[in-house]
């Protein structure tokens, strides 16, 4: 029996575990004060005109994401003095609370009304009036209300049992802040007697880190078990599962403690991360222990069974690295900040994983001894079982055939289907109980969703001339009637309201002063009406520009983009002449035009991935006929997916962007593992049928068990509350299924029908 003088390697592999013993202390402590974060504005575009434009907007004007709203619900109906008594308090008690900058509640709003030449502060709700006249007041307050559309909506709900309020905090406060805010007001809330439920920028952050956090957790723990439960009945001894798994948990810790390093926290999309260097990570250690178990079965010795199984697998798995890394790396090329992070991530830590499979593993395969591995049993079984598979796989060509091209015709009919769109929250199921409290925004007022017009006026004109204005009462109708959006703040707004208080309330004089001379007093009159700090929010004179802003239910990207197009289109047609312009802005615009570049920027990935996968396959055979028989096995598993997205209605968003190009460069790795085997075997001589079956068998059991492993592994993401991590769990798991069955039935049939003896 061969054997290899192994004393030079045991002293190199003891150094090796020496050093890796040490960056492993080092990454465990670094790993230890990673953070968790979620920023809406990461998703804005990246060195975009459009996200300039709204950063310098708001400068000049303020956040539209930096707000708390609480709605307070009341069974019997708001226009109760007990009630209203206890929101009152609740409010003082809410400006108490660090980083509030101001609270706008009904109780407290008082309206200036000039009733001959005195201004009258009269309250929008008299809860305070004597116990004789608090009901008949109140029951008048509900009537006066009710035709007020700048409080319904904003602070009342339509059926009267809701009030809300408006909660502003400093601006861009971060997320320490928020934090600090959130558990604050969150724990007022609990000790509150009456239903309440909140939104905002500062809780959503909280709720988002928290699930993460316990996600991490889950997703680690679940894949850990399935891991250590598949390598087990691969291969049936404790030495077969401790080597792996330590491989990949050092794998991830690395990655990890990486991303903590170069200052990266773990956001909604890296949350997944650990689990995808986990189940990637496997994928070469199983090939070289599948490949070092078949020497060992054969009676070589120990040294000459690691030589062997680092020789012939160890070209497939840098190539399999290689083109799992680029398909990640491809991920960069999107103009979403945090899906280029997780593509760079991703791909370091698929090379952390193969650094450690190629200096951890063989050290500990040189320094321990070899296990003990039966001649009979698993490895028979598997030789046996994979012969039938592939004699049935040939025989069955023709229905196998014509049954892909069936199932692809009808997944390229469901994949025509795919629209691309996006909600806010988009990543929360509909019973997510986080999601309900929007629910109730959007059912009993204007919704969550903000919206930002700005608009420009020209040097023609002034923010203050009343054609200005005018145009301005024109938009605002059109906003509030035919876009829907609500709990609308504009300048004409706050003007129409000035001369109607400055009109003894009159409901006639709730509009435009008639002259620009009357509009002109009025003006110099706002500081009197207590008006001057609500202008500030939508009137920049410096710059000559305006703005509009209001809330609208969540209805997704694509609805609002066909808004936008029809804002501007009557604007267009309407006031031709208009001195305005008027461009769409703000957190949620900036988020849909994102949206609108995944398609490209996903099909950009594909190709990247498609080229180097062609470019490997051509390097290795020298032949173009062996490209298109290594793309096709791969090609079929995204349109198949693609096929069940469309079928089922899942659109193309940012978390399910990802999932086509990760898949690919995941799944590609078995037809490399089997083109790999096929290409030693013809090397040493053998037919092209008999090279087929040797790969066919060899390559087999690695490919159906890293596969069962992948598989296992992402499908524990589905155990997720994100939409979008449930989506990449099962649809990838679908994909890397769809993928071997492509690679063990299709695969050998298109190299014995296609690959020529002269391209061999």
């Amino acid at each position: 029996m061969e054997t290899l003088n192994t004393a030079p390697w045991k002293k190199r592999a003891r150094w090796a575990l020496i050093g890796i013993s040490l960056v492993s202390i080092i990454m465990a402590w670094r790993v230890s004060q990673i953070g968790f974060n979620y920023d809406f504005e990461s998703f804005f575009p990246q060195d975009d005109s459009d996200t300039a434009f709204y950063l310098d907007f708001r400068e000049r004007f303020e956040s539209d994401n930096d707000f708390l709203i609480i709605g307070i619900e009341s069974p019997i109906g708001i226009y109760n003095a007990d009630f209203l008594r206890d929101v009152d308090a609740y409010a003082n008690e809410l400006r108490e609370l660090p980083y509030v900058t101001s609270v706008i509640t009904p109780t407290q709003i008082r309206e200036p009304i000039r009733m001959g030449l005195s201004l009258v502060q009269r309250p929008l709700l008299r809860w305070q009036s004597a116990d004789s006249l608090v009901m008949a007041n109140l029951k008048a307050d509900s009537i006066r209300i009710a035709q007020r559309s700048n409080y319904i909506g904003t602070f009342v709900s339509e059926n009267g049992n809701a009030l809300a309020i408006q909660v502003a905090h400093t601006q861009k406060l971060s997320k320490d802040g928020c934090d600090e805010l959130a558990v604050a007001v969150l724990d007022l809330a609990s000790n509150w007697k009456h239903p309440s439920h909140i939104a905002g920028r500062a809780v959503a952050q909280k709720y988002y880190v928290d699930v993460m956090q316990r996600e991490v957790v889950l997703f680690i723990s679940v894949g850990m078990a399935i891991i250590v439960l598949f390598l087990w009945l691969a291969f049936q001894s404790a030495w077969g599962v401790i080597i792996p798994l330590m491989v990949v948990l050092l794998s991830g810790l690395w990655t990890i403690g990486i991303m903590e390093l170069t200052g990266k926290s773990i956001d909604v999309m890296t949350i997944v991360l650990p689990t995808i260097i986990f189940v990637v990570g496997i994928s070469d250690v199983v090939h070289i222990l599948s490949r070092y178990y078949e020497e060992l079965r054969g009676n070589a010795s120990q040294s000459m069974a690691i030589a062997t199984s680092f020789k012939e697998v160890g070209l497939a798995t840098f190539l399999t690295t290689l083109t799992t890394s680029i398909g990640f790396l491809t991920l960069t090329t999107s103009s979403v900040a945090p899906i280029q992070d997780f593509g760079l991530y991703a791909a370091a830590g698929v090379g952390v994983a193969y650094v450690l499979a190629f200096s951890l593993l063989p050290a500990i395969m040189i320094l321990y001894p070899a296990p003990k591995i039966s001649t009979v049993g698993s490895g028979t079984f598997w030789n046996r079982t994979l012969q039938r598979g592939l004699g049935y796989a040939l025989k069955r060509g023709k229905w196998i055939r014509w049954g892909s091209l069936i199932i692809c015709a009808i997944a390229a009919i469901g994949a025509a289907q795919i629209e691309v769109d996006n909600v806010l929250l988009e990543d929360l199921a509909d019973d997510d109980p986080f999601r309900q409290e929007f629910n109730f925004f959007e059912k009993e007022f204007a919704g969550v969703r903000p919206f930002e017009l700005a608009i420009d006026v020209d040097e023609t004109a002034g923010i203050y001339d009343l054609r200005v204005q005018q145009d301005m009462a024109k938009i605002t109708a059109y906003l509030k009637t035919n876009y829907g959006v609500g709990a609308v703040v504009s300048s004409d707004v706050i003007f129409s309201q000035i001369n109607r208080w400055s009109n003894g309330d009159a409901s006639s004089f709730n509009k435009l002063p008639s002259s620009q001379r009357k509009f002109d007093a009025m003006v110099r009159s706002i500081d009197r009406f207590g008006a001057d700090n609500a202008l500030k929010l939508v009137a920049h004179p410096p710059s000559n520009s305006l703005r509009i802003f209001g809330k609208l239910p969540d209805l997704g990207a694509q609805y609002y983009k066909k808004k936008n197009k029809d804002l501007h289109a009557w604007f267009a047609t309407e006031l031709p002449d208009s001195p305005l312009r008027l461009r769409v802005t703000g957190t949620a615009q900036l988020i849909d035009i994102n949206i609108g570049s995944l398609a490209g920027d996903m099909v950009k990935g594909l190709s990247i991935a498609f080229l180097i996968v062609a470019l490997i396959a051509g390097l290795m055979f020298r032949s173009v006929t062996m490209v298109f028989i290594s793309l096709i096995p791969n090609f079929i598993p995204l349109l198949l997916i693609a096929g069940i997205m469309g079928w089922t209605g899942i659109d193309l968003k940012l978390s399910t962007s990802i999932i086509f190009t990760i898949a690919f460069g995941i799944a590609v790795d078995d037809t490399i593992h089997f083109i790999s085997k096929l290409r030693i075997q013809l090397a040493k001589g053998r037919t092209l049928p008999y090279a087929v079956k040797r790969s066919f068998i060899g390559a087999g059991k690695a490919i159906i068990i890293t596969s069962i492993i992948l598989c296992g592994g992402f499908i524990t993401l589905s155990l997720s509350s994100f939409l979008g991590t449930f989506y990449i769990g099962v649809l990838i798991s679908l994909t890397l299924l769809f993928a071997v069955l492509a690679d063990l039935f299709i695969l050998p049939w298109l190299i014995l029908t296609f690959l020529s003896s002269k391209e061999k």
